[in-house]
């Protein structure tokens, strides 16, 4: 059995995941194993999406804001020109 090497996830994926995870309102923990991150990485993502304005907390729970719908509908329409490429 042959493993395969590991690949670095690109950070637009995992943010794509945590917007998405989001949509509805969800708790930390939830959008962290979602999203396959460590709680460091989660922490950090968690704060740079906040500060650009993608995603707000409220009592513990997140929520994607309109930027960050906006956001997750042009990364949609990113891919589908470029399957259409390959």
């Amino acid at each position: 059995m042959t493993e395969r090497p590991r690949r670095r996830r690109a950070r637009h994926n995992i943010i794509m995941k945590m917007l998405k995870t989001a949509k509805n309102g969800e708790k930390k923990t939830n959008i962290m194993y979602k999203a396959r991150l460590s709680f460091s990485q989660l922490e950090q993502y968690l704060g740079a999406l906040e500060k650009a304005g993608f995603i707000t907390e409220t009592s513990g729970i997140w929520n994607t804001t309109e930027k960050g719908f906006h956001a997750i509908e042009a990364c949609e329409i990113c891919l589908r020109i470029t399957e259409e490429i390959e």
